[in-house]
């Protein structure tokens, strides 16, 4: 008696507008469809427009000048040491300071890139030869794109904190009550970095990540949104030690 095989389950391709908004609110579908199509420009060339925006609008409103003077007075160290130069060396420090920052900036299409790089290239280390994912480096790239979607929401979020606050009181580390190191005074920068961690934005971003990871190898999503959040938590260990120094 001879049987007919059932056809596999069809799962329609996704646009790229679909993957787009079902990263906010369905993301294993956009992840799921990373399988297909692991592409990665798109929200990579979503985030650099926001990103150019962002540094025009604090070029314009705030300026870059005030953003550095802004971060040496949040560090009594920083404050200390630009007292004791003379007043032409100090003005030349900033400036250079100034400068370098606007130039960054606007250059941040490329560092998003250089980051992207980067990330995916860490990840796809910890996951493939910690946990055997035997992901590809286009899908790693293509997943933290995405998830690098929600910082648009942030990002956002930042420019118009920007035009309700005074120049001087905006700082440009921490500038959204989106984590407890919000409201930890500058004086403790260890505590305020390390908390900085528990971001909402930042675990909605790893949460996508693991998502993605789990879609397209077999490592169980808690697995990797753990690892993501120990590896997270350990850059920001890194980091508060260099601030409190």
């Amino acid at each position: 008696m001879s049987t007919t095989a059932l056809p596999e389950e069809v799962i329609p391709a996704l646009s790229e507008g679909q993957r787009l908004v079902y990263t906010f609110t369905a993301p294993s579908k956009t992840m799921a469809d990373l399988r297909r199509n692991a592409s990665w420009w798109i929200p990579w060339l979503l985030i650099s427009i926001v990103s150019v925006a962002f540094s025009f609008a604090l070029d314009k409103r705030i300026g870059w000048s005030q953003v550095m003077e802004t971060q040496i007075q949040s560090n009594p160290k920083t404050v200390e040491k630009m007292e004791k130069m003379p007043p032409d060396q100090r003005e030349k420090v900033m400036k250079i300071q100034a400068t370098s920052a606007r130039v960054m900036g606007y250059a941040s299409p490329v560092t998003i890139l250089l980051g992207l790089v980067i990330v995916s290239g860490i990840l796809l280390g910890v996951f493939n030869f910690g946990f055997g994912a035997k992901l590809r480096f286009d899908q790693m790239m293509a997943i933290s794109a995405y998830s690098w979607l929600i910082s648009i929401v942030n990002t956002l979020l930042m420019i118009l904190v920007m035009f309700l606050v005074e120049a001087d009181q905006f700082d440009i580390r921490n500038p959204v009550a989106s984590n407890p190191g919000y409201f930890v005074p500058s004086s403790m920068p260890f505590l305020k970095t390390l908390l900085g961690a528990f971001d909402i934005f930042t675990i909605w971003q790893i949460f996508v990540i693991a998502i993605g990871v789990s879609q397209l190898s077999k490592v169980k999503k808690g697995t990797a949104f753990a690892t993501m959040f120990a590896l997270l938590f350990l850059v920001k260990l890194i980091a508060a030690g260099v601030a409190s120094m």
